[in-house]
């Protein structure tokens, strides 16, 4: 199985140290994180923090790119200390919801709005369990298997109705990722 591929978003400023950690637990753990993939602060702009993984040191360039790993990754991890979710980091989750690719945390955003689309769970551990617990394996290419895909997006489809329709039956993946996943295999196409 391939590891599992992450983007770690939060306050450079605020939380440096907790995204560090974070950085180090999820490669520990056998994760592949791919933005910021070395935390270490080697320049800033203003209160905007430069690390060591930042090859081209334009903050348009920079957050572009973390964009773009949101968009590969297989979930992001939101470091939210006491809950503080700054304004770039709630725009990385807005971003994250649009393509798909849900977010995870062990400390509930402040924010009423923002928690609605982040996942709770006890520890980075859990959220990467749930890269391997989706139905089907995970996310299958529709044009190289469309049997498995299609398979997979019925069990997705399922969770869905069951979260939806019967409350009772909650499941332990939040709608939003059995929605991602089924975005995830068709916009394969």
């Amino acid at each position: 199985m391939n590891a599992p591929k992450v983007t770690v978003s939060g306050s450079f400023r605020k939380a440096m140290s907790d995204i560090q950690r974070a950085v180090a637990e999820l490669t520990d753990l056998g994760g592949r994180v791919l933005s910021p993939s070395d935390p270490r602060v080697v320049d800033s702009f203003g209160d905007f923090l430069f690390v060591a993984s930042d090859r081209l040191r334009t903050i348009r360039t920079v957050q572009s790119r973390h964009l773009a790993a949101i968009e590969a990754s297989d979930l992001v991890w939101l470091v939210a200390p006491d809950g503080y979710v700054g304004t770039s980091a709630a725009m990385e989750i807005g971003f994250a919801m649009a393509v798909g690719t849900p977010v995870f945390t062990d400390s509930t955003p402040s924010d009423l709005t923002l928690r609605q689309y982040v996942t709770t769970v006890s520890s980075i551990s859990d959220a990467l369990s749930h890269t391997n617990d989706e139905p089907g394996g995970g996310v299958i290419d529709l044009l190289l298997d469309p049997s498995s895909a299609v398979e997979s997006a019925h069990a997705h489809f399922d969770l869905i109705e069951s979260q939806l329709l019967r409350p009772s039956d909650r499941s332990d993946l939040p709608v939003s990722a059995s929605a991602s996943a089924v975005k995830r295999i068709l916009r394969r196409v």
